[in-house]
């Protein structure tokens, strides 16, 4: 997964991502299958021309976790009808994942820092908000 993104190789992800993943981020939510998930990603890459540093990774049974440090500026094109402004910044963001076959069918971003999640918010993208996902223990 992580070299796939980070050198721009999305294809890499046909091996290890379900046909019919399921993804959610605070730039998009609902994202189903494959194909849309990496076409979101090919936007973003595309837009930000992203440097992404490894910080974490592993795997334990049905879950996996990847994080990374995404260094960003908005120069490349534009992303979900955002123009170029030049702005640059960090975001470290975390992959929470679910696995069924060694094949990941859940992808949620958990975005650590919030300097690509603000710029994005006050350039006008509508974020998620009141968002409530199955939990495993209620408390």
């Amino acid at each position: 997964m992580y070299k796939g993104y980070a050198r721009d190789e999305l294809d890499r992800w046909d091996a290890v991502i379900h046909p019919d993943v399921e993804a959610n981020s605070p730039a998009g939510r609902g994202v189903v299958g494959r194909d849309k998930l990496k076409a979101f990603n090919q936007a973003f890459i595309i837009a930000f021309r992203p440097r992404t540093d490894l910080i974490d990774h592993y795997v334990a049974g049905d879950r996996g976790l990847v994080t990374v440090n995404l260094h960003w500026t908005h120069e490349g094109g534009p992303f979900w009808g955002i123009a170029p402004t030049g702005r640059s910044g960090t975001s470290v963001e975390t992959f929470l994942l679910r696995l069924r076959d060694g094949l990941v069918t859940h992808w949620d971003v958990a975005d650590n820092s919030l300097d690509l999640a603000t710029y994005l918010h006050d350039q006008g993208l509508d974020m998620p908000r009141n968002v409530v996902l199955p939990a495993l223990i209620e408390g």
